[in-house]
């Protein structure tokens, strides 16, 4: 029997409630899943397809199977060098970040006060955040004949040969890769219990017997997950192949991708080819991490009666490895930074390191005449759009993972943890493929060349991490409070704007932030698919540089660095603000209640209560 709805009207038969739950239930996921692939699956998928279909882009697409094209990458000399290089290189320079790393994780667990950790932590994350183009820039300004070290110290030209070759390279990189084995490291020597190396003590073995038999197997899954994640950065990052091949004439594997889809005609296969052999070496790296961290008994001599190891508590004189961990992260944060704010106060770069050289006009000078103040705000711009769609799907995206079951589920997690592995150069030439396709032209929908291009590029290499992060966030809300929302007969839009958005707001304004920071230095997917003669500011910073106008470029660079380091500064303030405001709203009110008027309290409480 039906009974009227209370405005009066003819309620839907159950079957039918039953119907449109199930069909609210597919919409969500479905809509999320067209915008990851439209982001991510398309551009990737063009990619690989174009590896086995080698005419598929061509001016007249043809389906025919074809391996040669492939083949013929790989025999191409040039290629088979870069990808020789960019192998050796990477594992070179994990090996010298996991030494690193370690030496810093060690050198914070052992620093005596608090400041020294923050300083030393701070010091980690800045180089971590850094882009790695700007820190090679730097490195060039400082190493190079007649550059700041040759001025500094009177030295000849030549001293530096040595910098730009193979080691100096593994040199720079294994300082800007070594955060990734710290960050690792640094909760690996805190969780080895101090009592296990005293019994090894106790039982007369020798500290090459405990290293071997205890710390090894204790910090190795630490030790293989920086390292794995410094060799995947080292072998695809396009940042320092921009920067340094054309100083050192070491052809390395991004490069090669970069210029095969710059070259006219295109060189699709080749593009195609070592793309995805740099997926195959991402993706096979962090395959071997997770099956070492599968292995049972490597790991398993850790007891809940172990002592914890802490912080170092004492106070006196720095201990050695956190003096040589600052001296670390001076080097390698600083020198590279400090050369590029110091040229950018010069006249000339050969002009001498005296007062009469310095001045401000360089960034006047590289915003008007320079042409720099465009790529700025259209870098601006771009951070801005991106940013904001990054965080609103980061917060739609999480809640279907986190809150909403549904069998799309698991492919859409997957395709998020996926892109995590991608490179941006990677990804960047999957959008080449994919909005250029000749099948668009009829649908109007030829993208490539455009800023609406160029913003989903910025979009796709932001959303993964974006999305994990608010999933996190979300996985320490309590389910029952959805649920019991969408008992008292809320919509799922009503329990994301009313409950769940308002306790993941600190988050997702860290994500706006932290999205706005990276896309304005993102330099891969800036330099393939920019709109032709409107360059962001990572472009301009580049043709800067290989202009060999050295001042300008570190100029523009500077200014860019400020303006991050305010917008992420106002950023931390923010969510931390709203993070402090969300845990007033719901403290517990004092015995004998409170002397605040009644609607004050009841707007802190929290927000499920006014549904």
């Amino acid at each position: 029997m039906r009974t009227r709805s209370s405005n009066g009207s003819m309620p839907t038969s159950p079957s039918k409630e039953r119907l449109y739950e199930r069909a609210r239930d597919w919409v969500s996921p479905a809509a999320i899943f067209v915008v990851l692939v439209v982001l991510t699956i398309y551009p990737l998928g063009s990619l690989l397809l174009q590896t086995i279909f080698p005419h598929l882009f061509d001016p007249l697409p043809s389906l025919g199977l074809s391996a040669g094209p492939l083949v013929q990458t790989f025999i191409d000399s040039s290629n088979l060098v870069a990808v020789l290089n960019s192998a050796s290189v990477g594992l070179s320079a994990s090996v010298l970040a996991v030494i690193l790393g370690t030496l810093t994780a060690y050198g914070v667990r052992r620093a005596h006060g608090r400041w020294l950790r923050v300083v030393l932590s701070t010091s980690v994350w800045l180089i971590f955040f850094s882009p790695s183009y700007v820190l090679a820039e730097g490195w060039i300004l400082l190493m190079q004949d007649n550059g700041i070290l040759a001025q500094l110290f009177h030295l000849p030209n030549g001293w530096s040969g040595w910098f730009f070759t193979r080691p100096g390279l593994v040199l720079v990189m294994g300082l800007r890769y070594f955060p990734f084995v710290h960050l690792a490291m640094v909760p690996a020597i805190g969780n080895v219990g101090e009592d296990l190396f005293d019994a090894g003590r106790l039982l007369g073995a020798s500290r090459g017997r405990i290293f071997q038999k205890i710390a090894l197997p204790l910090l190795a899954p630490a030790w293989l997950a920086g390292a794995s994640i410094a060799f995947a950065e080292g072998f695809g990052d396009f940042g320092f192949a921009a920067a340094i091949t054309p100083q050192t004439h070491i052809p390395l594997l991004s490069y090669q991708i970069y210029a095969a889809l710059s070259q006219a005609p295109v060189n699709y296969s080749a593009a195609a080819g070592l793309s995805l052999l740099v997926v195959l070496v991402t993706a096979g790296a962090l395959w071997l991490q997770l099956w070492w961290l599968r292995r049972r008994g490597a790991y398993e001599t850790l007891s809940g009666r172990s002592r914890i190891g802490g912080y170092a508590t004492s106070r006196g004189r720095p201990s050695p490895a956190t003096l040589a961990s600052l001296v670390l992260a001076a080097i390698a944060l600083l020198l590279p930074l400090g050369a590029t704010l110091w040229v950018s106060l010069f006249k000339s770069l050969s002009g001498g390191l005296g007062l009469s050289n310095l001045t401000l006009a360089n960034y006047g000078e590289a915003l008007v005449a320079g042409g720099g103040v465009q790529p700025l705000f259209r870098s601006l711009e771009y951070a801005l759009v991106a940013a904001v769609l990054t965080a609103l799907l980061a917060v739609l995206v999480g809640y279907q993972l986190v809150f909403r079951g549904s069998a799309v589920n698991r492919v859409l997690n997957l395709i998020v943890i996926s892109t995590i592995a991608i490179p941006g150069v990677v990804m960047a030439a999957g959008f080449v493929f994919a909005w250029n396709a000749v099948w668009l032209i009829p649908l109007h929908l030829v993208l490539y060349g455009t800023p609406i291009c160029l913003a989903m590029a910025y979009i796709s290499g932001a959303l993964p991490y974006a999305v994990r992060l608010q999933m996190g966030a979300m996985s320490q809300i309590s389910p029952n409070l959805p649920i019991a929302a969408r008992v008292l007969g809320a919509g799922q839009r009503t329990v994301l704007s009313k409950i769940i958005l308002p306790l993941v707001s600190a988050t997702a304004v860290s994500i706006f932030f932290l999205s706005f920071t990276n896309v304005v230095f993102e330099l891969p997917a800036s330099s393939l698919l920019y709109p032709a003669g409107s360059p962001p500011l990572p472009v301009a910073i580049q043709a800067k540089f290989n202009a060999f106008e050295w001042t300008q470029g570190a100029a523009l660079t500077v200014m860019g660095m400020l303006v991050i380091l305010g917008v992420y500064g106002a950023g931390s303030y923010l969510a931390y603000w709203i993070e402090k405001r969300r845990h007033a709203a719901l403290m517990p009110l004092p015995a004998g209640g409170s002397s605040e008027p009644e609607a004050v309290v009841e707007d802190r409480k929290p927000s499920v209560a006014r549904l």
